[in-house]
């Protein structure tokens, strides 16, 4: 029987894990947008508001006895201050969601106008055969020739608008892709 030797080197090894370890440990981030954005807080903005108020008259109820609840003192004190601690914390997350809703909606404002700028621009200088330059699309896989024509959008982008965030960058990508050559 023969043992198959490993050639590489303790350092080898280290840095092999090290780079493992870099990918495993390395979250991904997707792009979200804006107006998607603007949705979730204008949802949970609502939501938690709706349900600290609901839950905040429900503990005042029940202290007046309209909502009879047959608890001794004891523990009518405590559950009122659990109960209400959490609601008035519901309360307080849901008016927060509605400080944070006028932020984003200015964020959006500007995204829109940034997104347009982008397509616009990329629009009115290239063309589909021209982000397809220099590919013998017949002799490339589909999935190939995507990742080609994706690299070459991005690498345009970047030339034209220097640093752009990568989860950005990656949606801008991926959005002008999709209009010059929908599937």
């Amino acid at each position: 029987m023969s043992q198959s030797k490993d050639n590489s080197s303790p350092s080898q090894k280290l840095v092999e894990q090290d780079t493992l370890s870099e990918l495993i440990q390395k979250p991904s981030h997707i792009y979200v947008e804006k107006g998607k954005q603007l949705e979730d807080a204008t949802s949970t903005a609502w939501v938690f508001t709706l349900f600290g108020i609901i839950g905040l008259i429900f503990v005042v109820l029940s202290w007046t006895n309209i909502f009879f609840l047959e608890f001794s003192f004891y523990f009518k004190i405590l559950y009122t201050i659990v109960l209400g601690f959490l609601f008035l914390l519901f309360l307080i997350i849901g008016i927060k969601a509605f400080h944070n809703k006028k932020s984003i909606s200015t964020d959006k404002s500007k995204e829109d106008i940034f997104i347009y700028q982008i397509t616009q621009w990329f629009l009115e200088h290239y063309s589909a055969d021209a982000i397809s330059n220099g590919m013998d699309e017949e002799d490339l896989s589909i999935e190939q020739l995507y990742f080609l024509r994706w690299e070459n959008i991005s690498r345009l982008l970047t030339e034209q608008f220097g640093n752009l965030e990568e989860s950005f960058l990656e949606y801008m990508s991926e959005k002008i892709y999709q209009m010059y050559f929908p599937d």
